[in-house]
């Protein structure tokens, strides 16, 4: 027994996610310490409906580096797996020229869209708009060197550029509030906390494989397998992200600034269970990605990851039912906030599918069932429909989310299912040893 708990905790998915909580944990008090003094001192609700806005808007655009970044992290992990260094190098050379240029245009088609942008929103200050899409730009950028960190499992590494992005923009932004820039201090704060360790970052990349000579490394290999997994991982990646941001942007849209500063405050506080579960998907994508590779067993440590994220996130959810005002206390202690107690553990409930069906969205890429964009697409397309039909209040809201991120997760059952097994006998679970 106490050999197969040994086994279990030495497990790089359990080992590698711990470091990574440690830093996330880290990172989310310097991020609820930010939050608090904007929220709590600073923020009525309609500025705060505004600024979970712009990050909402930021959000949806993260389907570019969030896309890129798993992209990266596949063939680094691919590379890593049969210690290709040459491999690796023409990834960095050849996925910086990548990202630079797409970047580059993304900013621009932002920049033409500014007035249409600023009319659906209500903002009419454009400077905090021309701020997010310079942000946008920095985070398609930045997913080339954190996707190859991903794939490499370079765990302390990920964990500081981790910390220090919330760090940096603690400090900065109390400064600039304390100046009394208010909206404009906060999101001057996120851009230059996304600038610093970027730049950290890709100055770390070039000395450490010492790249000097790039027409010296064939990177024809690369761009070749890159034209053959990014549509399918960009269009996987598009349904996730609808999925998972634009609640918040409908609302926006749909409901009066006070009433979607409380939304955006209890999507917040729902979704901060997701992210205290995130550290596995980090460790779990390379993981599986590299085992594939290889050709190992990868079944029992899909298994051992739903069990983590089902466990974390009903315990969490069970925390939310029972002590609703403790955790509204924590997170949002004005009074305008008080109304969100009875939505909270409805909304806790949506989050347990909706983990579930983000670990096994990771895993399908990560084993190359590239297809699976078909599935998010079309249930992002049913989310977008019913919410537009229903969003007369929180609950209809809720109820929209919970149905299309239980579909979600069915059909990629079933979509796994059926292109895996088939007549095929399920492998039996072996004990942790074999994991």
């Amino acid at each position: 027994m106490q050999k197969h708990v040994r086994n279990a905790i030495s497990h790089p998915l359990i080992k590698g996610s711990t470091i990574v909580l440690v830093g996330s944990l880290i990172a989310n008090l310097f991020n609820y310490t930010f939050s608090i003094l904007i929220l709590g001192h600073v923020f009525h609700p309609a500025d705060y409906g505004t600024y979970s806005a712009l990050m909402s808007f930021l959000g949806l655009f993260g389907i570019f580096p969030s896309t890129f970044t798993t992209i990266f992290a596949k063939f680094a992990a691919m590379y890593k797996a049969k210690n290709d260094i040459q491999n690796i190098q023409a990834l960095f050379i050849g996925g910086l020229r990548i990202v630079t240029i797409f970047g580059s245009i993304v900013f621009l088609l932002l920049l033409i869209s500014t007035p249409y942008i600023s009319a659906f929103f209500h903002i009419q200050d454009m400077t905090l708009l021309f701020l997010i899409f310079l942000t946008i730009f920095l985070s398609i950028v930045a997913s080339l060197p954190t996707g190859i960190i991903q794939g490499e499992i370079r765990l302390y590494l990920m964990s500081l550029y981790t910390l220090s992005t919330p760090l940096i923009k603690v400090i900065i932004g109390v400064f600039l509030l304390f100046l009394g820039l208010k909206i404009f201090g906060v999101v001057v704060a996120i851009f230059i906390s996304s600038l610093i360790p970027l730049i950290f970052l890709l100055l770390m990349f070039r000395r450490s494989y010492k790249i000097q000579n790039a027409k010296s490394i064939d990177q024809s290999f690369f761009f070749k397998e890159f034209r053959g997994y990014s549509l399918e991982f960009f269009l996987a990646n598009l349904g996730i992200t609808i999925l998972a941001s634009s609640d918040v942007i409908f609302v926006k849209h749909f409901f009066s600034p006070d009433k979607a500063g409380q939304y955006a405050a209890l999507a917040a506080m729902g979704r901060s269970i997701f992210y205290l579960t995130s550290p596995i998907y980090f460790v779990f994508f390379p993981l599986i990605a590299q085992k594939k590779e290889r050709k190992e067993s990868i079944f029992n440590t899909v298994l051992l990851a739903i069990c983590i994220i089902t466990l974390g996130s009903v315990g969490l959810s069970f925390v939310y039912f029972l002590f609703p005002t403790l955790i509204l206390s924590m997170f949002f202690p004005a009074h305008e906030y008080k109304s969100l107690v009875s939505y909270l553990g409805p909304f806790s409930l949506y989050i347990i599918i909706f983990s579930i069906a983000m670990l096994f969205n990771n895993f399908l890429l990560s084993i190359g069932k590239g297809r699976v964009y078909k599935i998010n697409l079309l249930v992002a397309g049913v989310f977008m429909a019913l919410i537009y039909l229903f969003h007369a209040s929180f609950y209809q809201i809720i109820t929209v989310l919970f149905i299309t991120a239980f579909l979600l997760l069915a059909l990629q059952l079933l979509y796994y299912v059926s292109t895996t097994y088939g007549k095929k006998k399920i492998p039996r679970i072996h004990n942790y040893s074999n994991i």
